[in-house]
Parts: C-alpha cells; sequence; structure tokens
C-alpha cells in the first residue's frame, strides 16, 4: 500500500480543533473540575522484552496497515512494504513507513496527558549510520500552536525499538493533570545521509499512575 499526501502547511492544521480543548481545560481548571481521562483499551505490555513494562496502545495506525491513514506525510514520505521484525501489533502486518531525506510524517492527533505522555516506535537506518531522526510534538495549548523536539535518534540497519519519549512539556503537574489534550507526533530525517523506516508507534497515556 502507498498513501504519499504532499503538504505545503506548516502548522499542523489537524490540532486546529484542538484550541477549543485547550480553552475547555482552562475553563475546567478554572472550575476545579477533574477532567475525563484518555478514552484507550486494550493497553498492553509489547516492550517488555527490552525491560519497559509500562502499558502501551497502538497510535492511530501505529502500524501503517492501513496505509498511514489520518498520517500527514510530506517530501515523499510512503508506506512501504515489509513489517519491523518484531511484529508487536500482529504477526500478519506487512508494512512500514519509508522517510527519505527531506521528508517528513506527522501522527493523527492522539490523545495523551499533557504532562508526562511517553511513546515509543521502532526504527531502522539502513543508510550512514551517523544520520538522526528527529522527533518533536505539536500541541495546541491557550490558542497558541507550541511544538517541542523531543529527541533526536540514531539507529542501525536492523529494526530496534527507540528509547521512550516524553513530551514533558514544561506544564505543572496540576494543569497537566486537568487539562486533556492532544498531541500530533513527528519525525523528520535530519540530513541526506540516513535510509530511515519507522514501524509501530505505541502510546503509554497513563503514565504518570
Amino acid at each position: 500500500m502507498k498513501s504519499t499526501r504532499r503538504s505545503t502547511r506548516r502548522t499542523p492544521t489537524r490540532l486546529v480543533a484542538l484550541t477549543a480543548i485547550a480553552l475547555l481545560g482552562t475553563a475546567v481548571f478554572a472550575g476545579g473540575a477533574q477532567a475525563a481521562s484518555c478514552p484507550y483499551a486494550g493497553a498492553e505490555k509489547v516492550f517488555a522484552p527490552w525491560g519497559d513494562y509500562r502499558n502501551y496502545v497502538l497510535a492511530p495506525d501505529g502500524g501503517f496497515e492501513a496505509g498511514a491513514k489520518g498520517w500527514d506525510l510530506d517530501g515523499g514520505a510512503k508506506v512501504v512494504a515489509g513489517n519491523e521484525s518484531f511484529y508487536l501489533n500482529d504477526a500478519a502486518d506487512d508494512t512500514s513507513l519509508a522517510l527519505p531525506a527531506g521528508s517528513s510524517a506527522g501522527s493523527p492527533s492522539v490523545c495523551m496527558s499533557i504532562d508526562t505522555p511517553v511513546f515509543r516506535m521502532v526504527a531502522r537506518n539502513t543508510g550512514d549510520p551517523s544520520s538522526r531522526l528527529r522527533v518533536t510534538a505539536s500541541y495546541w495549548l491557550l490558542g497558541l500552536l507550541r511544538t517541542q523536539t523531543i529527541d533526536t535518534v540514531t539507529a542501525g540497519s536492523a529494526w530496534k525499538p527507540t528509547d521512550p519519549h516524553s513530551t514533558v512539556l514544561t506544564l505543572s503537574t496540576l494543569i497537566g493533570t486537568l487539562i486533556p489534550s492532544a498531541i500530533e507526533i513527528r519525525v523528520t530525517p535530519l540530513d541526506s545521509k540516513g535510509r530511515w523506516q519507522v514501524d509501530d508507534l505505541y502510546i503509554d497515556p497513563f503514565s504518570r499512575r
């Protein structure tokens, strides 16, 4: 399956609707009410073989088996044949996302606790091992779009889970508790030396518990 969608927008417009969510969260905070948690079910310890016992759920089309449905693919990013070698989601999965030089890919909006969400994916780089992949998170807060670089990743030619990434969006624990939020996770090769693929984006929206 191939599903490449070019975009000239620099602002992840799928997050525009989240302005209302952020403003609603402000009202909730003012009223002192507890916000609802993200409606996730079926979380599993998929990274337990690597000593990570958090409970994760697959992000929307995080395995790219639906052709990157809902993802924002730019600069030649595309779904290709070949799954990550651990088959974390399903033994029948057979696709991943290729990220050539100059490309980027943004996830659909992901509901997460805004204070300490954690996410991981599986990646490999069959090009120059010094190549780096940037991971960012974008979110709306109080009417402003904010983007934060979460990490820069290096990888070898074999599939391997990335380290756990936490957005740690510099908000207080109290605000993070009271304001529900959603973020877009975007991955971007930082140079032309690598040949990157990513697969199976998992999130742990319950990392504070």
